[in-house]
C-alpha cells in the first residue's frame, strides 16, 4: 500500500498537484528503504516516479530537507493510522499494551520498507549545522508517547513500578530489531515473535 500525503491541506494545490506531490513522496520511500538517505537524490526519485526532470520535485519541495521532512510527517501519519486503527482500547491498560504491540508487529510485517525508511531519514536526516533534524520528533514517535502511556498505567495501579521511559526504549529497540530482522528474513515466524514479545513486556509490567 502507498503512503497517502494528507499534509496538502490548505496550500491551494490543485487535484493534479496534490497527485503529484504524493507521488513523489512514495518515490522518496522507496529510494530511502532501497538505497538509504545518503544515497537518495532528486535523480534517483524522479527515476523512480518515472518522472521527467528534477525540476518537477523542486516545484514542491525547496530542497531535500523539505522533501524529507514532508515524507517523514507522512510515514509517521501512516504508521499512527494503522496502530491506531488496529489497538483496541476497550479492556484496560495491559490488555491495551498487548494491543499495541501486536498492532506495531502487524505494521511491521506489513510496511517493513516504511519503518526501513523513517529509520533512514531520522537517523541521517541533518540540519544546516549538523544537528539532527527530527530529533524532537521522532525520539516522541519512538519512545515518549509509549513511556507517557507507561506511567498513566502504572498511576492506575495496572502496571508495576519500572523507570517507564527505559521500558518504553526496551520495547522500542525490540520492535525495532525485529523490523531489521524482517528485511533480512521476510519468512519470519512473526505469529511465533509476536506471541513471545507480548508476553515478554506482559511478565515485565504487569502488576502483582
Amino acid at each position: 500500500m502507498q503512503v497517502i500525503d494528507d499534509f496538502t491541506a490548505g496550500m491551494g494545490l490543485t487535484p493534479a498537484e496534490a497527485t503529484r506531490r504524493s507521488q513523489i513522496i512514495a518515490a522518496t520511500v522507496e529510494v530511502v528503504a532501497e538505497l538509504g538517505y545518503g544515497r537518495t537524490s532528486f535523480a534517483r526519485i524522479i527515476d523512480k516516479a518515472g518522472l521527467s526532470s528534477t525540476r518537477m520535485i523542486s516545484y514542491h519541495f525547496a530542497d531535500k530537507n523539505e522533501l524529507m521532512t514532508a515524507t517523514l510527517m507522512t510515514l509517521i501519519d501512516h504508521h499512527d493510522r494503522f496502530v491506531e486503527e488496529h489497538t483496541s482500547t476497550s479492556d484496560g491498560r495491559t490488555a491495551l499494551l498487548r494491543s499495541f504491540l501486536e498492532a506495531e508487529i502487524a505494521y511491521l510485517a506489513a510496511h517493513p520498507r516504511h519503518v526501513h525508511a523513517v529509520t533512514e531519514i531520522a537517523t541521517n536526516a541533518r540540519d544546516s549545522d549538523g544537528s539532527p533534524l527530527f530529533e524532537t520528533v521522532v525520539r516522541d514517535l519512538r519512545v515518549g508517547r509509549l513511556a507517557r502511556q507507561l506511567t498513566q498505567g502504572q498511576r492506575e495501579g495496572h502496571f508495576t513500578e519500572f523507570d517507564p521511559e527505559i521500558m518504553a526504549r526496551t520495547i522500542r529497540s525490540a520492535l525495532e530489531g525485529l523490523a531489521q530482522q524482517l528485511l533480512t528474513d521476510p519468512g519470519l515466524d512473526l505469529r511465533h515473535y509476536a506471541d513471545e514479545l507480548t508476553a515478554l513486556f506482559a511478565r515485565a509490567t504487569e502488576a502483582g
